[in-house]
């Protein structure tokens, strides 16, 4: 009779455990802005390239408006700019003028905006 009633407190003990990890994965999910849909985006073009850095601006003005101009003129009228750091393998994706569409989790308040790309799609290609 003792036996039994280890075996059964082990059960207990394992299904518990095993409910707290399934409940903790279930949360991260939810909670996660990349995973719930929540994660913020630009789609815009390539206005420059610096280091494993792209200006990424979006507005009025398209990629053959801004060829030849500063970066203070390419900013006049944009509607969102965001310098963003990439990783090498996302660098490799894109080219200045491309048009891209990033995802990131957050931004610093400055203006052109800093952040790190979470993704980028080249939708030039």
């Amino acid at each position: 009779m003792k036996g039994n009633k280890a075996v059964v407190l082990i059960i207990l003990i394992v299904i518990t455990a095993i409910a707290i990890i399934v409940g903790s994965i279930t949360m991260f999910y939810q909670n996660n802005q990349i995973q719930s849909g929540n994660a913020l985006a630009i789609e815009g073009f390539v206005a420059k390239i610096d280091n494993a850095r792209i200006l990424v601006i979006s507005g009025e003005k398209n990629a053959a408006e801004i060829q030849g101009q500063t970066e203070e003129e390419m900013l006049k009228n944009a509607n969102e700019a965001i310098w963003f750091s990439l990783s090498l393998d996302q660098l490799r994706k894109v080219n200045e003028f491309d048009t891209v569409r990033i995802t990131y989790s957050s931004i610093d308040d400055s203006f052109p905006g800093q952040a790190s790309a979470n993704s980028v799609l080249n939708l030039s290609n």
